[in-house]
């Protein structure tokens, strides 16, 4: 009877045994990073637009958003909240500043998110923020009108060096890209222009429909209408690679000899100091919006170019960026 009962104590004590290194495998499974990452998103989102409703930024980000929630990536929210001024530095400094270390605010990028800090309108930069992901760049289109003695970008530049001042071109004013790529081209081309600044790209397109300046610079949504309509010809795009499609024949700077490769990065940035599990959550959820039909309809039908970055490779383009706008900031005007 006592061989009984010891049997019994010793089988307990083993199922005990069992059940305590059970536990703490389950624990450790946890503590790998399995259990934390399950554990994000805790709660919504808020998504920052520091432009006014309706203009590129914002209708990127609500795009994305909507991907986002139309294919289910997403169990909490995310919300698009404007917070227009400053050439976006309010919008920036409050996701930078007023929410240090909360994966739960969001932004984008676009060329003002680089300038801004460099002129003294920001106090926020592109390192006080975390980089998600880049999903797409927008190429800087150099136009002309359809009447245009010039059917080449040689053509007009050497036109340029033959008659210093004469050849004039209109692009946004401010801290634009437009100013970077125009100052960096003359530069590189060794020619003297005159940059003409206008509030926007509907101003510039007028101008360059109009001949009161001799090219302009236009993103390929907002020319493209005028191209297909043979009202305007494209003569160089500020991209690395050439453009597709309707853009497929326009040839870089770079192809020509000029090595000024400049455009508008689109991604997603949070604040710094933000956990790992959330640079990953967040990344990934993306990359799969990315990755669908309706997205990809969009970067075509808008002449984006599909560029996607991880966070280290957005973050080194956002360098890159930075340095270009530094070295010809002082020269726009």
């Amino acid at each position: 009877m006592k061989k009984h009962f010891r049997m019994i104590a010793v089988l307990a004590t083993l199922m005990l045994l069992l059940g305590s290194l059970a536990g703490c495998g389950s624990n450790s499974a946890q503590g790998s990073g399995s259990g934390a990452a399950a554990d994000f998103p805790k709660k919504n989102f808020e998504f920052i637009v520091p432009m006014g409703a309706g203009g590129g930024s914002d209708v990127f980000c609500r795009t994305l958003v909507k991907t986002v929630d139309d294919n289910k990536l997403c169990p909490s929210t995310i919300t698009i909240v404007n917070k227009p001024g400053g050439s976006g530095s309010i919008g920036w400094s409050y996701v930078a500043k007023d929410h240090k270390g909360n994966p739960y605010e969001l932004s984008t990028v676009s060329s003002s998110f680089y300038t801004g800090p460099l002129s003294g309108q920001s106090p926020v930069s592109y390192k006080d923020f975390t980089h998600i992901i880049a999903v797409a760049e927008d190429p800087t289109l150099l136009v002309v009108p359809a009447n245009s003695p010039y059917q080449t970008m040689e053509q007009l530049l050497e036109a340029a060096k033959a008659k210093p001042d004469s050849i004039s071109a209109g692009g946004s004013s401010g801290l634009s890209m437009d100013a970077v790529v125009f100052y960096a081209l003359s530069e590189s081309a060794g020619v003297q222009m005159k940059y003409v600044p206008f509030a926007g790209g509907g101003e510039t397109m007028t101008a360059v429909l109009g001949g009161h300046v001799t090219f302009g610079f236009l993103g390929p949504s907002e020319a493209a209408a005028q191209i297909e309509a043979g009202k305007m010809r494209a003569l160089a795009v500020s991209t690395e690679e050439r453009a597709g499609g309707l853009l497929s024949d326009v040839p870089t700077l770079k192809e020509i000899g000029h090595d000024v490769v400049l455009s508008q990065l689109r991604g997603v940035v949070a604040p710094a100091d933000i956990p790992q599990e959330a640079v990953d959550y967040l990344h990934d959820m993306f990359k799969k919006a990315v990755d669908t039909p309706a997205w990809k309809e969009f970067v075509a039908n808008n002449y984006m170019e599909e560029e996607i970055m991880g966070p280290e490779e957005f973050l080194e383009a956002s360098k890159k960026q930075n340095e270009m706008y530094a070295k010809y900031l002082d020269k726009i005007e």
